[in-house]
């Protein structure tokens, strides 16, 4: 198929359609605006077809992106998030499925978990014995669309593809819009549908490079790089990434001054990757990923202690939700999935003596469900499980019962359209809350 033919797929009215049915329509975020998702859909029909007819013609414009901070800590500045309006959400899926498709067969589009059983594997292997880690500093805000234009235009041959993915890049991001607002001439905005794309569209030639150099092995999680070698050469090679990295504008955490950003050292040292820990054979959760995890496990309670409309119920299904995880929208979601390769069973049960702990401390009469188990579920029997909830799976009737049960929301008189819109709008809620804990590395 033609990049073109492609092109025209991914925004055909029907297709943006089907997008919005299926990632749009549970969204409750609003762009500048301020139009949501259910004042949208009355207008679906018209916004759909000037997106499809302007995307096609090379002539549509993206709105401007309204900014949301996001704390990263005590002392640290906020990271910056752009939402787009509903229309342009569409826009962007568009584009990132139509961008996933088109790199298939360059670019390497593996999940953490699958980048860490390779770890795993590497790290036993014996056949090196030193490590690099290094972290891209302000990877997104740095990135030189000249440079990014170039990779795109090598791919993509037709100007008004690459025309739109340069637009939407350069549109502003702002708290409230303005007339004297310009675009942007440096960076990718983060929070869009494309951003993580991009970012390896950018890093092409990098990842080529490195993966064809001998007696290493090279992984790259977005801004978070690993490579493992010879220890003696490990000075030698770092500099050499960090010198093809300021290349193209980007500026890497030197492991000296920033030791907690970037290192290097023996193998058999104790270092972290992508919020997982590696101590010789034991491969654990990082301290920061548990002690988050302790964090919202506490939050439930205190949320539940405070409720003017106290449901036990409520606060054991939570619970239980945020022990094991669950599956919702063909998506794996939660802390046990996201660390389902640790090897440190011990870990699982200070989580359940923990848990045990706030039941007590909150002098509340609940059996929550176990960490251990939830993990040897997930482990072996992850799609027969009935231990962890694939609300995928749920039938009217189940959805009908959680809502009454958790929400106090009765449907029984209801449309199967009403009763699944609010069902994946209120789980749509608890599993965002889920992947707060590994939010640096959601997927």
């Amino acid at each position: 198929m033609s990049v073109r033919k492609r092109f025209e797929y991914h925004y055909s009215e029907e297709n943006l359609k089907r997008i919005f049915t299926e990632y749009i329509i549970y969204s409750g975020a609003t762009g500048i605006d301020n139009l949501d998702q259910y004042s949208f859909r009355r207008q679906l029909n018209d916004q759909v077809s000037i997106l499809s007819r302007k995307a096609l013609s090379g002539t549509y414009q993206f709105s401007k992106y309204k900014l949301k901070l996001v704390s990263k800590g005590r002392g640290k500045v906020p990271r910056e998030i752009s939402i787009p309006t509903v229309r342009d959400r569409i826009a962007f899926r568009a584009l990132c499925d139509f961008l996933t498709e088109h790199y298939k067969n360059t670019i390497n589009f593996d999940l953490p978990q699958k980048i860490v059983k390779a770890v795993k594997s590497d790290v036993s292997s014996g056949f090196y014995n030193g490590y690099i880690k290094l972290d891209v500093a302000n990877f997104y805000p740095s990135v030189n669309h000249s440079e990014l234009e170039s990779r795109l235009k090598k791919k993509i041959r037709n100007p008004e593809i690459v025309r739109l993915i340069l637009n939407a890049i350069s549109t502003p991001t702002v708290s409230k819009s303005r007339s004297t607002d310009k675009p942007v001439g440096k960076g990718v905005p983060q929070g869009l549908a494309i951003s993580n794309i991009l970012a390896a569209i950018y890093l092409i030639n990098i990842d080529r490079y490195l993966n064809g150099m001998s007696n290493i092995s090279y992984y790259r999680y977005v801004d978070d790089v690993l490579i493992f070698c010879n220890l003696e050469n490990a000075e030698d090679i770092a500099r050499n990434v960090t010198r093809r990295f300021s290349k193209i504008g980007l500026s890497i955490h030197d492991p000296i001054k920033s030791p907690e950003k970037s290192s290097m050292g023996g193998i058999s040292d104790k270092f972290d990757y992508l919020g997982y820990q590696f101590h010789g054979s034991l491969v654990s959760a990082r301290y920061g990923s548990i002690e988050k995890l302790k964090s919202s496990l506490v939050a439930i309670f205190t949320n539940h202690k405070h409720s003017k409309r106290r449901n036990k119920k409520f606060l054991l299904w939570r619970l239980n939700l945020r022990i094991t995880g669950c599956v919702f929208e063909n998506k794996s979601n939660g802390w046990l999935f996201f660390f389902s390769e640790i090897n440190n069973e011990s870990l699982l049960h200070v989580l359940d003596h923990y848990v045990h702990k706030l039941v007590t401390r909150f002098g509340v009469e609940i059996k929550p469900k176990k960490f251990v188990r939830a993990f040897k579920e997930i482990e072996h029997r992850k799609y027969e499980t009935n231990y962890v909830p694939n609300f995928d799976n749920y039938d009217r009737s189940q959805m009908i019962a959680v809502l009454a049960e958790y929400f106090s929301v009765y449907l029984r008189n209801s449309t199967d359209e009403e009763v699944e819109f609010e069902f994946h709008k209120r789980i749509g809620r608890q599993v965002k809350d889920l992947l707060v804990d590994i939010k640096k590395f959601g997927y």
